[in-house]
């Protein structure tokens, strides 16, 4: 006989309910404790360190100075031999490696540029073409005076009446179209003169203080065609005045 208010479902002796916590004493989520689990820290010790913190590789600076100075065979062992140093070990520098070797490569490049353009170019001269210009001692006529030096460079035509350095007395052209050369024309000038005195003036006066002096063209004049021989006379003794011709 059950006592007076008593509860049928109670549990004896006023316990807890066997059911209402497992074996073992577990918590919540079955965490030993009734505690919530945390994140682990990896297993293999701590990440590298910043990027910044790591040395720079002397091969990559060594890079960057060659490739700037040309020095390609350079340039390219030690660009090589930087980047598999730093793919290896994670030092800094494979910027200043690349970009060694590609200052190395454009020095190839530039260099191969001006081979072939100098290759290319070889043989194809511009055409130079020498106009050589007559000199105007050439253009005097038999009858002029002038002053000027018997080099024929420069001179002034001035009247035979007032003092005066020469007076030509003949001019003649002589044939030929190749270059005969100095002494042939020295002849040439020395015998043609020489034969055309006497129609001109006295050539007893050739031994009285005048003298025969004759100008014939160099290879610059004969090369712009000049053909010309001047025959002058001159006076040893100072400038003329006057002229020759016909004076007995």
């Amino acid at each position: 006989m059950s006592a007076l208010g008593a509860d049928p479902e109670a549990t004896p002796d006023g316990g807890a309910d066997p059911e209402a916590m497992p074996e073992g004493g577990a918590g919540p989520e079955g965490v030993p404790g009734g505690e919530t689990g945390t994140e682990a820290t990896p297993v293999g010790g701590a990440p590298a360190g910043p990027a910044r913190d790591r040395p720079v590789s002397k091969l990559a600076v060594a890079t960057l100075v060659t490739g700037i100075l040309a020095l390609v065979p350079v340039a390219l062992a030690c660009g090589i031999a930087a980047l598999s140093v730093i793919r290896r070990t994670g030092r800094r520098g494979r910027g200043m490696a690349v970009g060694g070797l590609f200052a190395a490569a454009a020095w190839v490049v530039a260099g191969g540029t001006a081979g072939i353009a100098a290759v290319v170019t070889h043989g194809f001269k511009p055409k130079v073409t020498v106009q050589y210009s007559q000199n105007a001692i050439f253009k005097l006529r038999a009858g002029e005076c002038l002053n000027g030096q018997p080099n024929g460079q420069s001179y002034t035509i001035v009247p035979c009446a007032t003092a005066h350095d020469a007076e030509v007395f003949a001019t003649f052209a002589v044939p030929g179209s190749t270059w005969p050369g100095t002494a042939v024309l020295q002849q040439e000038a020395s015998t043609g003169c020489g034969s055309r005195v006497s129609g001109y003036m006295n050539p007893q006066l050739l031994g009285a203080g005048l003298t025969q002096v004759f100008i014939y063209p160099d290879l610059n004049s004969w090369s712009a065609g000049v053909r010309t021989m001047i025959c002058e006379v001159r006076s040893s003794n100072g400038r003329m005045t006057g002229s020759v011709h016909n004076l007995h």
